[in-house]
């Protein structure tokens, strides 16, 4: 059976020769950006009060955790895009981040990165178990910080759900992995379409904490402002976190605290690894969706007590999102369907900021939730594909002007 580790740097064998010019030549004004003196997506004023009294929606107040201040208070969530070759990120991820940033997104986090390569969702997958990523990485987050934004990158392996084929890519047979998918049991597979995954060795176990580490360090590297540990939606640290997943007798199964010591041990990695200034997130599911089945799964309350231990252990804000353990699950989803969660965790677990998400469809709806007191930040996925400027028109509905960036601010007052 293969190692679950990548053992050298292998070529890139995906682009041809043919496909690159015999010279580019990289002249510095290339890079040149115009000052953004003010921050893309900071509030200027109200567009229907002059009152001195008048009070700024918390949706667009500054929000500091750490060294980490942000214009506003709603983020990019991470959405995967299967753009990638062997874990590169392109010009199309370049494109499409910096379109959220001009935008004047808050926080951007980008989509999950694996942290081994075995690690990855799909063969499109970006990646930072290489340092070769770092400069790809590194020219993303510069073109961020140029225009005024933040930026962060989720840190992922795809346990028993890696391997799987991408929505719009055909990748070759010889690309894929099924010896290496892995687990915290063997034999569980996912779903019906996906391969059955190895349990992992507790040798193996301590492999990928330490790739986490590594991972933490090569984002740092690249600039990130922050890191988010992906936790949620059936990946490797959720299906160790839930009985429906995790069927294992040693310490790593069985009670809650066991089931939890691979998440515990993977943030300390990350933390002792990456600036101790600098925030981590965690995104976890808050449910597993199967309670029409029988036996233990995971539920609001084993995540209101991680959201408790993993304070204590490092975390500094707590993304409550659901589901994607099982092909089981019964979902019934409509706007803010998963802010109840997040009100649960904000509620019982004081001094921990906690993200919001789940079909959070505008200003006044996100406006809602931060003034009921259930959330801290919100964070958004679709509907920044549908509209990369959906801060800027979360500000129109609050009769607000946001900041646009330099090179759009004839727009700024329509």
């Amino acid at each position: 059976m293969p190692s679950i580790k990548s053992s050298s740097v292998a070529p890139i064998t995906h682009i041809s020769k043919a496909a690159i010019p015999e010279l580019i030549t990289e002249y510095p004004q290339q890079r040149y950006h115009v000052p953004q003196p003010v921050a893309p997506g900071t509030f200027v004023s109200s567009k229907s009060s002059s009152d001195e009294e008048f009070k700024v929606p918390l949706l667009f107040q500054p929000f500091t955790v750490k060294n980490l201040t942000l214009p506003n208070r709603i983020l990019v969530a991470p959405m995967c895009m299967d753009s990638s070759q062997d874990g590169f990120v392109s010009d199309f991820h370049l494109v499409s981040i910096g379109a959220y940033s001009l935008h004047g997104v808050g926080l951007t986090i980008m989509e999950a990165a694996a942290v081994t390569e075995f690690g990855r969702i799909t063969p499109g997958d970006i990646g930072v178990y290489r340092d070769e990523h770092i400069s790809g990485l590194k020219r993303i987050v510069d073109f961020v910080h140029a225009q005024g934004g933040k930026i962060g990158i989720q840190l992922a392996h795809a346990g028993r759900k890696a391997s799987d084929t991408a929505g719009y890519t055909q990748h070759e047979e010889s690309e894929f992995w099924p010896e290496n998918v892995v687990g915290p049991t063997g034999g569980l597979a996912w779903g019906k379409d996906l391969f059955p995954p190895r349990e992992l060795t507790t040798d193996e176990i301590q492999e990928l904490v330490k790739a986490f580490g590594a991972a933490a360090v090569r984002a740092n590297k690249a600039g990130m402002d922050t890191v988010e540990i992906h936790g949620a939606h059936g990946y490797l640290i959720h299906s160790f976190l839930s009985p429906v997943s995790n069927k294992r007798t040693d310490h790593y199964g069985g009670s809650l605290e066991n089931r939890a010591r691979f998440l515990l041990e993977v943030i300390k990695e990350v933390r002792e690894n990456f600036p101790a200034e600098k925030p981590i997130i965690l995104r976890v599911s808050a449910t597993d969706y199967v309670q029409h089945l029988e036996g233990p799964s995971w539920e609001i309350e084993q995540t209101v007590q991680i959201a408790k231990w993993v304070k204590d252990a490092g975390v500094d804000v707590f993304h409550v999102s659901s589901g994607g353990n099982t092909y089981q699950q019964k979902i019934k989803a409509f706007p803010g369907y998963q802010v109840p969660f997040a009100e649960q965790v904000k509620r019982n677990v004081p001094g921990l900021h906690v993200v919001a998400v789940g079909l959070i469809n505008g200003g006044v709806q996100a406006e809602e939730v931060l003034q009921e007191e259930k959330a801290d930040l919100i964070a958004v996925g679709r509907g920044f594909l549908r509209d990369p400027s959906f801060v800027l028109q979360a500000a129109r509905q609050l009769e607000l002007i946001a900041k646009h960036t330099q090179q759009y601010g004839s727009v700024q007052r329509t």
